[in-house]
């Protein structure tokens, strides 16, 4: 009996709290208007295909024009349509929510990147050979803060 209490002190006196606040939501850090000139654009060309990204039930979802669509299109007219305010945006959310870690760890730039080059296994293959290619930069200097929209 005191040995049950000699052990349940030790471990109840041995506990610390940890606790472990919310992460800032990464949207509120980046800036849309270079999403949308600079890194949408890729992930629209590179990544929206109906195999890989522009899928809803993908954790990186892309709408784009002539597939994917927020509501489905009831014409060929109304799914080559421009993007939708509400669509792009839609792509920024889900973009920003892979930017919670330092850009060397982010899997928006080392998933597609080569493995040659420090990226990881990527269903869709390589996208970016080297950290030089200029989708890769573009990407990069959004989630940092360096993009600026041309």
């Amino acid at each position: 009996m005191l040995r049950g209490a000699a052990i349940a002190a030790f471990v109840i006196g041995g506990c610390t709290t940890v606790e472990n606040g919310p992460l800032a939501d990464p949207a509120k850090m980046l800036d849309e208007a270079v999403f949308r000139c600079n890194v949408e654009p890729i992930l629209a060309r590179q990544c929206s295909y109906t195999g890989c990204h522009g899928v809803q039930q993908s954790a990186l979802r892309v709408y784009s024009p002539g597939k994917l669509r927020a509501t489905p299109a009831a014409t060929l007219d109304d799914a080559i349509m421009p993007l939708s305010d509400g669509e792009r945006h839609a792509n920024f959310e889900s973009a920003a929510g892979f930017a919670t870690l330092a850009p060397g760890d982010n899997f928006l730039l080392r998933k597609p990147l080569a493995s040659a080059a420090g990226g990881f296994e990527h269903a869709g293959g390589a996208i970016f050979p080297t950290i030089n290619d200029p989708q890769y930069v573009a990407i990069s200097a959004w989630l940092t803060g360096r993009g600026v929209c041309k």
